[in-house]
């Protein structure tokens, strides 16, 4: 009796996880659960009643207001200074560079945590240093996770800070296509000269980019260990403090 109960709250949260990306029929939905059309109505019935679905027009279900209420109370709960500090110093110890907490701020990346490097040349970001999207790795982290925003950004003025800065929208519709299938970006001296950076984006429960991780080195070190090297860090150490803050594959948009 105990698992039926399991079970069917396991349907009923699978059933709600089947509506992240917009409204759905029960047949639909029961073909994504793999239930019968009779046991997904039953479901989305119950949740509707408890007003965590709601039913439109067109007899399609969508996510209620109770389900808003808690993804807006788990996101007001994160504070990415606080929550992911360690991971920012994981970076700085796996890699020996500065690593970098950064946030979208409207068309810029703008740093809110740094750790310096304690190699003797190093690259520095202060807290607050604010950097166009397409110049730094945040920022291109950000604008490959978001295509309408890319759309947005690319359609407006892009700045040139350094001769190798990327400010061709075609150019840069083919990084950013590259960065989503690596899973990482790149900045190579496209905001300082001589300054490389390497990052990737930390995903909260509702699929929703929370903040950017990075290191950021000279350009000699860059060239001695590669990108791969140091993504491999980077990737690991996002993933996981995605998966912290309840992130899974399925969470995405």
């Amino acid at each position: 009796m105990a698992s039926e109960g399991v079970s069917s709250v396991e349907r009923a949260l699978r059933l709600m996880e089947a509506l992240l990306n917009g409204p759905e029929t029960v047949t639909v939905l029961a073909n994504k659960l793999g239930i019968g059309k009779a046991t997904a109505f039953r479901l989305a019935q119950t949740l509707k009643a408890n007003d965590y679905v709601v039913q439109l027009d067109d007899s399609r279900y969508q996510l209620g207001p109770r389900c808003m209420a808690l993804a807006a109370t788990a996101a007001g709960n994160i504070d990415a200074r606080r929550d992911l500090r360690w991971a920012l110093e994981e970076l700085n110890q796996r890699t020996s560079e500065t690593a970098l907490l950064s946030v979208l701020a409207g068309r810029d990346a703008v740093c809110i945590d740094s750790i310096t490097s304690k190699q003797a040349v190093v690259s520095v970001a202060t807290v607050g240093e604010i950097w166009p999207a397409h110049t730094c790795s945040a920022g291109l982290a950000f604008l490959a996770d978001d295509e309408s925003f890319a759309e947005r950004y690319l359609a407006g003025p892009l700045a040139q800070n350094t001769a190798t800065t990327v400010h061709s929208p075609d150019l840069l519709h083919q990084m950013l296509e590259q960065t989503r299938i690596r899973g990482y970006s790149v900045n190579t001296s496209y905001f300082r000269d001589g300054v490389c950076a390497v990052g990737a984006l930390v995903h909260d429960a509702r699929g929703q980019a929370v903040a950017a991780l990075s290191v950021m080195m000279p350009e000699f070190r860059f060239r001695e260990s590669g990108a791969d090297h140091f993504a491999a860090a980077v990737t690991d150490v996002c993933r996981r403090a995605s998966i912290l803050l309840g992130w899974r594959e399925s969470s995405r948009p």
